[in-house]
């Protein structure tokens, strides 16, 4: 990979992992709504500058933005719930790299057939998030996948693939150029924020926006923290032949979130995910290299 789309991914990879800990520490409730919004509001400002003097958007581009906007929907879904019965350091990293491999799919189908030592990282990457569920090498089960918790990972999961492959699609066919993949995502956050709140109201679930008031910095912050991360990835799509490249050495924020995870909120297993944290290190390595 060129060393500008490395430093790009590992840039979005810490400020990833850092907005998904405050999410942690503060709660997922209704977080996860009031972040979509407040980058759709701070965005306006640049989104509607860009559209004046930039390029416009293709007709195209605007169907893969509602495409998106419903898998982003089921990825917050997915995280909101799971992260309700499961605790951090499983939720989050399995929920990122599930997806890993299909994207590779995506790839080989449109022929930007990912290299050998780029296939062995993206399965050392998700070999490292199925041994981190577990809380010993010795007790290894498939039973612990079974439960309440893994079927909202399995939604945010699929929200992920479906979101990394319609982004890479819009990517591709936007003229080139941080400006436009920031004016993307800003548009993507609004549609998405429609899409949720009328999931959650449709559900009735809690959409925690009455909590804005008070707890409005934690969520701006936030709302940077995950406006910042996916812009640079967006970027990195637009010159980054293979999507799956990008999407797995993304998963370096799971090393970070299961270590800090693990130490900040003493979650058990301490030892075996940061064992198969560095399982996932050697992965992203490989793939860095290829």
């Amino acid at each position: 990979m060129a060393i500008f789309s490395v430093i790009l991914v590992f840039t979005s990879a810490i400020i990833h992992a850092s907005w998904n800990l405050i999410v942690r520490s503060r709660g997922a409730n209704g977080m996860l709504l009031r972040v979509p919004l407040l980058i759709a509001i701070l965005g306006a400002p640049l989104a509607l500058w860009t559209e004046w003097v930039g390029e416009p958007f293709s007709l195209f581009v605007w169907a893969m933005l509602l495409l998106t906007s419903v898998f982003q929907s089921f990825y917050y879904m997915g995280l909101l719930r799971g992260y309700e019965h499961g605790d951090f350091t499983m939720v989050y990293p399995i929920v990122r790299a599930l997806p890993v491999l299909f994207i590779a799919l995506f790839d080989a189908v449109r022929g930007n057939q990912p290299a050998p030592l780029a296939w062995a990282g993206m399965i050392l990457v998700s070999l490292g998030c199925l041994v981190i569920p577990h809380t010993s090498f010795r007790n290894f089960q498939l039973a612990v996948y079974r439960n309440r918790t893994m079927l909202w990972v399995l939604l945010a999961a699929i929200g992920t693939v479906g979101y990394s492959v319609v982004d890479k699609l819009a990517a591709e066919d936007m003229a080139p150029g941080a400006s436009m993949a920031a004016r993307y995502y800003i548009y993507e956050s609004a549609l998405t924020f429609i899409m949720l709140g009328g999931t959650l109201r449709l559900l009735g679930l809690p959409t925690g926006l009455e909590q804005l008031r008070t707890d409005w910095r934690w969520s701006a912050l936030a709302a940077i923290g995950v406006f910042t991360s996916y812009w640079l990835i967006l970027w990195a799509y637009q010159i980054n032949a293979q999507a799956s490249y990008i999407v797995a050495m993304r998963q370096f924020s799971i090393v970070i979130g299961a270590v800090v995870g693990s130490l900040l909120f003493r979650e058990p297993a301490r030892h075996l995910r940061i064992t198969a944290a560095a399982m996932i290190t050697l992965g992203v390595i490989f793939i860095a290299a290829s």
